[in-house]
């Protein structure tokens, strides 16, 4: 999808920052693997700790370098899954020990 260039006095165009795909990525695996610990019981854990939070970690991390070195938004989007793929990690860990 191309996105509309601003023209800015003096000739510049100004191409808005785009979201990190990896930060994107990050949030929606973290929030699936949530909806799993909480609606499917034993097989939800599962397919959370083997699915979703491995991916959704380290999507974050590549998200948070990416956005960091390439200048793009999104670091609160992958600072987000984190934290949320975090804690779904240690209440799977938790529940299975």
């Amino acid at each position: 999808m191309a996105e509309p260039h601003h023209h800015w006095p003096g000739g510049q165009v100004h191409r808005p920052k785009t979201y990190n795909g990896f930060a994107v990525a990050s949030l929606v695996l973290s929030l699936m693997s949530l909806l799993l610990l909480v609606g499917f019981g034993v097989v939800g854990l599962l397919g959370s700790l083997l699915l979703f939070i491995p991916p959704a970690l380290i999507c974050s991390v590549i998200a948070g370098v990416q956005t960091l070195t390439k200048g793009q938004r999104g670091v609160g989007l992958a600072v987000a899954g984190f934290l949320l793929a975090v804690p779904g990690w240690l209440v799977t860990a938790v529940l299975l020990w």
